[in-house]
């Protein structure tokens, strides 16, 4: 390439139509044209020196709308070079709206006239030294804002919940000290366990604070696994969620002595969180229903209960400091989002979903954490 070329890329599975673009593009010698069948080998042809890139739609490894998200983050944010996509089929509003909202700057339909390619390629690279730059510094200003705001709206929440929250067990356990220590007396057994519950609650909700914390920072949630097996680990945890709720649980295990790899701390703050989840937005009193088996190399745990989760909940599934309208407010709503990123450090998944009358939470995770 010359320092005069303007380097573009052509990614489209159909050599027919490659060769229309590439003779096209060749008649003007200031143009270098790279080209590929599919989007990971045209992806590996994006550096910071191609400057245009022209994409089929429909590619038979990804979609163009996700191979412009992938080289954006090839390239850096605010850094994609222009991009034109192509169909060989007739293309929705719908379509050039996502399109447009992925990054891409134009859109061509075959059969494709040369004047026009000419004149789109043209106007895109005349563009994209001047008004694509300053286009590209308003959307980093745009997204600057919006990241700010999130940011805004999660603090807001936070303290909320701080002042809401972590205020009733706070003053709970200075009303029995007070009391215990005006009145020695009064030293009963179940002051001092109702002490100690208070500040086990405030010890759990500052360990899911800065849990969720580090998580926001991409710090991730670090395990360590033990031998475990797995009916005993039900049972135990399925005892002590019995008395926090008056749903009759149920367990139902395929393979009880079956020996897992898990951090069973962080195992058991996915399974308590699950079974009060279900129970919060099942229908009070009916039974819970807890399946587990086998899929492979996968454990599979089913949790099944009459009602329906609202709409919002399945919205906000990882949405931090989030409260829902069926919540007693005793939390922080961040149950979920560290259920989410536990289950995703143990390399498995969990899935909320709404059945026919049932609520349905199912959790797959590996027999060994990665």
């Amino acid at each position: 390439m010359t320092s005069a070329q303007r380097r573009i890329v052509i990614i489209d599975d159909t050599e027919a139509n490659r060769y229309v673009l590439r003779k096209i593009l060749g008649s003007q010698t200031h143009y270098e044209v790279l080209e590929a069948a599919s989007g990971a080998a045209g992806l590996a042809l994006i550096d910071e020196s191609v400057e245009l890139v022209i994409i089929d739609v429909n590619l038979p490894d990804t979609t163009g709308f996700e191979l412009i998200q992938a080289i954006e983050q090839r390239c850096g944010w605010g850094r994609l070079p222009a991009i034109i996509n192509i169909s060989a089929t007739f293309v929705s509003g719908k379509d050039k709206a996502q399109g447009f909202n992925t990054g891409a700057q134009a859109y061509l339909t075959h059969p494709i006239n040369p004047e026009e390619v000419l004149a789109t390629v043209g106007a895109l690279l005349k563009a994209s030294s001047r008004v694509g730059h300053m286009e590209q510094q308003r959307n980093s200003a745009i997204a600057r804002s919006e990241n700010l705001q999130a940011e805004k709206v999660m603090l807001e929440r936070f303290m909320r919940s701080l002042n809401h929250d972590l205020r009733s067990p706070l003053t709970a356990a200075t009303m029995v000290v007070n009391l215990m220590q005006r009145s020695p007396a009064r030293r009963t057994d179940d002051l001092l366990q109702t002490l100690h519950d208070n500040l086990q609650r405030m010890n759990q909700m500052i360990t899911d604070v800065l849990d969720i914390s580090h998580m926001s920072l991409g710090g991730g949630v670090r395990l360590s696994g033990d031998p475990l097996v797995l009916g005993p680990l039900l049972n135990d945890a399925a005892a002590n969620l019995r008395l926090q709720f008056g749903n009759h649980l149920e367990l139902q295990l395929e393979t009880p002595e079956l020996e897992v790899l898990w951090d069973r701390y962080a195992f058991l703050r996915i399974f308590d969180n699950l079974v009060l989840n279900a129970a919060k937005h099942g229908d009070t009193g009916t039974p819970i229903q807890v399946r587990q088996w086998l899929a492979g190399d996968q454990v599979m745990l089913e949790l099944r209960n009459l009602g329906q989760f609202p709409d919002e909940v399945l919205a906000n599934l990882a949405t931090p400091y989030f409260i829902s309208t069926r919540s007693d407010k005793r939390g922080w709503g961040l149950g979920l989002p560290i259920v989410k990123a536990l289950s995703e450090s143990f390399g498995g998944e969990a899935r909320f979903a709404n059945g026919a009358g049932e609520v349905i939470i199912t959790l797959h995770l590996p027999l060994r954490l990665a």
